[in-house]
């Protein structure tokens, strides 16, 4: 074991500070994948010439005010934006035509959208605005108990005065509430009473009178009305009727016909009516479930009022406005809907002349920018967890080349599996790259290692915790340092240790390190840091040079990095150079590089590489300046294997990530880890290095008169090579490993042995 006594043999460096670099290298940008679910639309109101809705807003969940969109040409801000409900009502009905009221001076004013003019009056006495309905308002009187007295439809008059025409029927029929239940753009449908053969009835919109009453119907607050050419549907999903009831517009005294829909009491469905066709949409559930894709939206379906197979018309579509589906002025609907996020638009159901429905586009609706929560990097091998692209929180992973400030494709390595009762979960939270193209993350019973779906290996671990460090095969899992009361331990794994206990060491929890099969821990002496080797037993040990115990360790080659920040412990931070004896002046609470630290200033939200490779001076560079003041873990990545370093916009926010190379020069490709391992199918072997091998990395095989038997190809994972041999018998034979480090930095690697 080498010591070293505290003050008397460690030389500790207070590195000078060089200038800055002029320029650092350019960095890499990795726009977000979409998100999951698509823009949200609310649509309010469908006109010929555009239509008027909400829309949501990118970096935050919140809606625009109320906007019409032209079918060509921009959008025009109708009203206070954010929409202020209780200060003015904005909407309109099948029609070009926009109202807007406000309660406090008791006007309305009405904008033709289409033609660009506007009328604006006020309320007479003791009416209330109930809604605008193409280029008529509806309004309401009371009673002295609150019931609805009289129903009136306003209309200015091309002479400036305001036609008022009250809503009547004959035969003792009248309103019996101010709700509208549907319409189209010349009939509304409505509560009425005085007629024993049913509930709602059908106002013409130009003479005020209630021309029909649908036999039959009855309802609740959730009832609603569809009004088409030929037919009228009502459907009220209450009381569990799972039917939509059709009514002829010529004979609504006749014979009803029924047509299933599906919907329940969680998902109510809505309807519409499109030639002689009826449309449903349900509700959007309310969480993610075992039918995942839902969440982007139920699918839009419609089925022949006669009878007939049930067709989807669009795979996911999302209710909009008061009344779910929006009829347009020539017997049409509009909703939003596609196949995904970066297929939603507005689109538009409409009956062909022979009978049978078109789904046209529109426009379309960007899609949102996803949200990256947490990155991890090593050898290149850049993975981050991604709370809102998928249908549950799920880890992906891409290739990035720093050297080239170039990503490969987007791969999904970890997601939840699709639960039955809408819990959902989480996967590859907290995970950690290893080095050898794997990712490792806490999971039920202990930890998963998987670089793609179908390949994770589960380890049993005796306790919870995180990922604390982990280098190749070897994983530190449990706690680190942990502050105050309270048993924590930590658990050393070796992911090639034969059989299903994987455990190598159960030890009280403590700030740890891992590389290769160098495990580092406070050493037994206070203010001393301790190796030892997980396959030999050797130990190494180093002096702080302050009385403390370290909180943090990190370790890459030469280098070993510790901060001291318990209370009641002088505070300090360092890097051990291990190749010199020295000890080095860095900042605490940073990310180890090769030869690097780079840290995060809360006070002014840079994140800072500081490189101190020569062991002699200390360059800083500043790699961001518009951080938040406070980052968790996760939030920047360094690559330990020779790499650079990636750091997110905020965490939490959607938006671009950064990756850019370090810029200081890399050390010798060495092999950190290496295990073989021979049986009747042939011989395995790994080797861990530091930094990845350029193409080309190959094993030739010699007999024992030194003639080559084989040259295998070296299988590149990340910093790791594998080779495997089925040739192999008695022997004896040697082995020589050549691999050229991949960034050019250094000579080759050669290395022998025996088989």
């Amino acid at each position: 074991m080498c010591f070293l006594v505290p003050g008397a043999l460690v030389a500790s460096v207070v590195l000078a500070p060089a200038a800055h670099a002029d320029t650092t290298p350019a960095p890499l940008t990795i726009d977000a994948p979409d998100r999951y679910l698509p823009r949200g639309l609310n649509l309010e109101s469908a006109g010929g010439a555009g239509d008027l809705g909400r829309v949501e807003r990118d970096g935050s969940e919140d809606f625009t005010g109320f906007r019409w969109t032209p079918t060509s040409g921009d959008p025009t801000a109708i009203g206070q934006d954010p929409a202020a409900p209780s200060a003015e009502r904005v909407g309109g009905f099948a029609s070009d035509v926009v109202g807007v009221h406000t309660p406090a001076d008791r006007s309305v004013e009405l904008k033709d959208m289409k033609a660009g003019t506007s009328i604006r009056f006020t309320l007479p006495e003791g009416q209330t605005y109930q809604g605008t309905y193409g280029d008529t308002v509806l309004t309401a009187t009371w009673a002295a108990d609150g019931s609805v007295a009289s129903l009136h439809l306003l209309r200015p008059r091309d002479d400036g005065e305001l036609k008022d025409t009250e809503v009547t029927g004959k035969d003792g029929v009248r309103p019996a509430s101010y709700k509208v239940l549907g319409g189209d753009a010349d009939t509304l449908a409505i509560w009425v009473s005085g007629d024993p053969a049913g509930q709602v009835g059908l106002v013409d919109t130009t003479t005020g009178r209630i021309t029909g009453v649908l036999k039959g119907t009855w309802g609740s607050g959730y009832t609603q009305v569809a009004v088409g050419a030929t037919y009228v549907a009502w459907f009220d999903p209450a009381y569990g009727d799972q039917k939509a009831h059709l009514l002829r517009r010529d004979a609504l005294d006749g014979t009803e016909t029924t047509v299933d829909v599906a919907s329940s009491y969680e998902q109510r469905a809505y309807i519409a009516l499109a030639g002689d066709w009826l449309v449903s949409l349900r509700q959007t559930e309310s969480f993610r479930n075992s039918d995942a894709p839902k969440d982007r939206g139920e699918p839009l379906l419609a089925v022949p009022v006669t009878g007939g197979q049930v067709r989807t018309l669009l795979p996911h579509a999302r209710l909009g406005g008061t009344y779910g589906l929006n009829p347009t002025p020539d017997g049409g609907i509009l909703v939003a809907g596609g196949a995904s996020a970066g297929d939603w638009g507005v689109r538009k159901v409409t009956a062909r002349p022979d009978g049978t429905l078109a789904v046209a586009t529109v426009r379309s609706l960007t899609p949102k920018a996803g949200t990256y929560s947490a990155v991890t990097l090593a050898a290149g091998d850049l993975a981050t967890s991604e709370p809102d692209t998928n249908y549950l929180p799920s880890l992906y992973k891409r290739h990035i080349d720093l050297g080239t400030a170039s990503a490969g494709p987007r791969a999904l390595v970890a997601q939840p599996p699709l639960s039955t009762d809408g819990t959902g979960g989480t996967a590859g939270s907290g995970a950690f790259a290893l080095g050898d193209g794997a990712f490792a993350y806490p999971a039920a019973g202990g930890i998963d290692v998987r670089s793609a779906p179908d390949d994770a290996v589960s380890v049993a671990v005796p306790g919870g915790g995180q990922i604390v460090d982990a280098s190749g095969r070897y994983v530190v899992f449990g706690y680190g340092y942990m502050s105050g009361f309270g048993s924590y331990q930590q658990y050393v794994v070796d992911r090639e240790k034969p059989g299903s206990d994987k455990v190598l060491l159960t030890r009280p929890a403590s700030a740890a390190a891992v590389w290769g099969s160098d495990f580092w821990t406070p050493g037994d002496t206070e203010g001393t840091v301790t190796s030892t080797d997980l396959r030999s037993g050797a130990t190494e040990t180093f002096a702080l040079g302050k009385e403390c115990t370290p909180t943090d360790l990190q370790a890459v080659g030469r280098w070993v990095y510790w901060t001291c920040a318990a209370s009641g412990d002088p505070a300090g931070s360092g890097v051990w150079d291990r190749d010199t004896g020295r000890m080095l002046d860095v900042p605490a609470d940073g990310e180890l590089g090769d030869g690097y630290v780079v840290v995060h200033d809360e006070g002014t939200g840079q994140l800072r590489l500081v490189d101190f490779h020569t062991a002699d001076t200390v360059e800083t560079h500043v790699l961001a300046t518009d951080l938040p003041g406070y980052l968790s873990h996760g939030a920047y990545a360094v690559d330990r294997f020779g790499g650079g370093v990636a750091w997110l916009p905020g965490r939490g926010k959607p938006g671009a990530m950064r990756a850019v190379a370090s810029g200081v020069p890399t050390s010798a490709l060495t092999a950190v880890e290496a295990h073989a391992d021979r049986s009747a199918a042939g011989w395995t072997a790994t080797w861990q290095l530091s930094k990845p091998a350029a193409p080309g990395a190959h094993v030739v095989i010699k007999d024992a008169s030194g003639a080559t038997v084989r040259t295998l190809d070296a299988v590149q994972h990340g910093a790791e090579l594998e080779v495997t041999w089925d040739g192999a018998d008695e022997g004896p034979y040697t082995w020589e490993l050549a691999a050229a480090p991949a960034d050019g930095q250094g000579a080759e690697l050669r290395l022998t042995g025996g088989i």
